[in-house]
């Protein structure tokens, strides 16, 4: 965690005023986040995990000053007294933005439902010439990822309580890899996605979305992880009165915020056709892996507590089978 005196340390290489007060961000779990205020204005104050590294700090420095330069609503970097975008103090990679005021997301505002597909949809747009790609890492909802999580969790279920719901996700596996297959998944269309989606990294003022932040995982993928995770946190709707409450998620979607995110997003920047079909099979993989991820990380638990987290990824799918139309753009 960030303390004041770690922020006073950081802000001493930066022309930004007296620290007053410093306090952590509530959120954020890639990197350390202080919101600071000083003499001269408020701040964000990031210290980043020793693992990133220079190479992914300057990439995400490059796309922000890509982005702002485009008209892009993104955060803006603000350099040291020396000129550079980051400075190094025993051994950690300290960065400072503005501060963007602004409100959180409400998902009972439609606008922000629009505003929320609007937005990616210009940031796929914004970044469709950026320069320095990196090095691709794969596929991350590809249906190719679900058999290796289903092999796992059978290996650990020594006792076989998990039988029955692991046999159902592995068949529904199989049925998922026909509809989606790897060579149908690389050949969506693909561009340095956002990466990390959800309610947190968006900042709102009134209707109108005024920042997308937090490019911490950004990475070469299908443009459609991006729509997909966004549904997933943006458009759940409220949870069935019997709904197991130690699952991974809240609930299905609701389909009018389902709609209105997907119709911002396809406005300024249509689904293909094979995206379409795409969709709902990336948000079921999103379920689905989460829920196994959640039982492969639970190992010490009771069986009943896993029989409930495998219980929602199925039920989740099955609504998905009834509702896939929410998914439809016209």
């Amino acid at each position: 965690m960030l303390t004041q005196h770690d922020v006073e340390r950081a802000l001493q290489n930066y022309d930004l005023g007296v620290v007053r007060s410093a306090r952590p961000a509530s959120h954020g779990v890639v990197n350390e986040t202080a919101f600071a205020e000083t003499s001269a204005g408020r701040y964000v104050v990031r210290r980043n995990q020793r693992k990133l590294g220079r190479a992914s700090l300057d990439l995400r420095h490059r796309l922000l000053g890509w982005l702002r330069a485009h008209g892009f609503p993104a955060p803006r970097l603000i350099p040291a007294r020396t000129g550079e975008t980051a400075i190094e103090i025993d051994g950690r990679l300290f960065e400072v933005f503005t501060f963007i005021d602004g409100d959180e997301f409400n998902a009972d505002r439609p606008a922000h439902l629009i505003g929320t597909g609007t937005v990616l949809a210009r940031y796929h747009s914004a970044i469709e010439d950026f320069p320095d790609e990196p090095a691709y890492q794969g596929p991350r909802y590809s249906t190719s990822s679900l058999p290796g999580l289903i092999e796992r969790a059978m290996q650990r279920d020594v006792m076989g309580d998990l039988t029955e719901p692991l046999n159902w996700y592995d068949r529904r596996a199989v049925d998922l890899r026909k509809a989606l297959p790897e060579p149908a998944y690389m050949a969506l269309p693909q561009v340095l996605i956002h990466g990390d989606v959800h309610r947190d990294n968006l900042i709102f003022r009134g209707d109108s979305v005024a920042a997308l932040i937090d490019f911490d995982q950004v990475t070469m993928d299908a443009r459609l992880v991006d729509v997909a995770d966004a549904l997933v946190d943006f458009a759940v709707g409220a949870a069935p009165s019997d709904w197991y409450p130690w699952g991974v998620y809240a609930g299905p979607l609701d389909a009018e915020r389902a709609r209105n995110l997907l119709r911002g997003y396809c406005q300024m920047n249509p689904l293909t056709p094979a995206e379409r079909s795409a969709l709902p099979v990336i948000v079921e993989v999103i379920w689905l892996q989460g829920n196994l991820r959640r039982v492969l990380m639970t190992l010490d638990a009771e069986p009943d507590y896993h029989l409930e987290v495998l219980g929602q990824g199925r039920r989740l799918a099955t609504w998905l089978h009834e509702n896939r139309k929410c998914l439809e753009v016209g």
